[in-house]
């Protein structure tokens, strides 16, 4: 299995992250984290994924706070560029 980076700009607000996520994790890769890079002067998302053989069970994106999604488990935690802003953000699955 190998690596490979994902980037997509700050500016698309959660759901978006999410559903670009998903849509890659359907190619049978899973996110594994996030982290921010300039690239062309610009602060950008750069999300890292792994190849695997079969497609993950589906994630969800949210700010990061106490309350857990229901039957989720965490998988990530950290700073994402979200609608233009820093936010603190959880991946569950």
């Amino acid at each position: 299995m190998s690596k490979y980076l994902m980037v997509f700009d700050g500016s698309h607000d959660l759901a978006w992250i999410e559903n670009a996520i998903q849509g890659e994790e359907a190619l049978a890769t899973e996110f594994l984290g996030c982290q921010l890079s300039p690239i062309d002067g610009k602060i950008t998302n750069v999300a890292t994924f792994n190849e695997i053989k079969h497609v993950p069970a589906d994630i969800k994106v949210q700010v990061h706070g106490p309350v857990l999604p229901a039957g989720k488990n965490p998988v990530w935690s950290g700073v994402m560029l979200v609608s233009g802003s820093n936010t603190t953000v959880d991946v569950y699955r």
